[in-house]
């Protein structure tokens, strides 16, 4: 009974080894090629393909299967120093997403998704640098990046189709800076701009500020001037009008008008406890004497 199960065990095993080895699953998120010998025989899964996923069979310990995944792949370029077309340097990390368009040719050229991926990140960086070193600094990190990117994402299609079977979702610049040494000279270089800036500012304001003040002073000694034409021209008529009252008040009673003057006369020649002395006929004082004058 022992003699028998061994053989039986035996032939069991290798059953299981080679029903092990005849069928094979494919999941929806992944595509795989059937080789037979190294040669390629029929891809299960593929975009466009007829045959989905599911349970298949092979030639077992002959055919051999290599699967790929079908979903969205992705990596990220690490900082890389581009010189723009400027001659100035940035430092730019970027983000790829590829998917497997063509299994058959992916695994003829790089047999696994590793190897795959490493060639992807020799040929984007290639595609940024041709596409950025034609661009300047400036449109690199402002303007332009998205066309740029447009740019870039197109450049690597034609090339990762062409190579890998590759088909590029999106291509994105996650940062563009510039290296430690460029930016503190950029940055002296924008505080100068920004310095000459406000100086021509403070320039223009006090140039304003003088002209204001030049036309407010000139605008004071106008009508200061005018001011004081009116004041005189009112004096003017002060005293015409106050001479003809008197010209008319001396008309009506000339003896009056002569004592008038007399008296102020008295008031402006002789300030108060002045001491004079002056002979009794003196003309000056006829009022003194008498109070007609005479």
């Amino acid at each position: 009974m022992r003699r028998l199960t061994a053989p039986l065990l035996i032939a069991i095993g290798l059953l299981l080894v080679v029903i092990a080895n005849t069928f094979y699953t494919v999941s929806q998120t992944q595509q795989a090629i059937v080789l037979r010998f190294g040669d390629a025989q029929y891809i299960v899964n593929q975009p466009g393909g007829t045959a989905g996923p599911g349970l298949y069979m092979k030639v077992p310990l002959i055919d051999a299967v290599e699967q790929f995944d079908k979903r969205t792949l992705g990596f990220t370029l690490s900082e890389r120093r581009v010189t723009a077309s400027d001659q100035q340097n940035l430092l730019v990390d970027a983000f790829v997403r590829w998917r497997i368009q063509d299994p058959l040719r992916f695994y003829q050229a790089a047999r696994t998704e590793d190897g795959g991926q490493l060639r992807l990140e020799a040929l984007a960086e290639a595609a940024l640098r041709r596409a950025l070193g034609n661009a300047t600094q400036n449109e690199i990190i402002t303007s332009q990046r998205a066309a740029l990117m447009r740019e870039v994402e197109a450049d690597l299609n034609r090339e990762a189709a062409t190579e890998l079977g590759v088909q590029i979702v999106d291509v994105r610049i996650r940062q563009a800076d510039l290296p430690r040494e460029t930016a503190e000279r950029v940055y002296q270089r924008m505080r100068t701009e920004r310095e000459q800036v406000a100086a021509e500012i403070r320039a223009k304001g006090e140039e304003q500020a003088l002209r204001v003040r030049a036309d407010a002073d000139r605008q004071v000694v106008v009508e200061r001037a005018k001011a004081e034409e009116d004041a005189r021209r009112i004096r003017g008529e002060g005293d015409a009008r106050r001479a003809k009252i008197f010209a008319d008040s001396y008309g009506r009673n000339p003896e009056f008008a002569a004592f008038y003057r007399s008296m102020q006369a008295y008031e402006r020649a002789i300030p108060a406890g002045t001491p004079i002395i002056a002979p009794a006929d003196s003309d000056f004082f006829r009022y003194m004497r008498n109070r007609d004058g005479r």
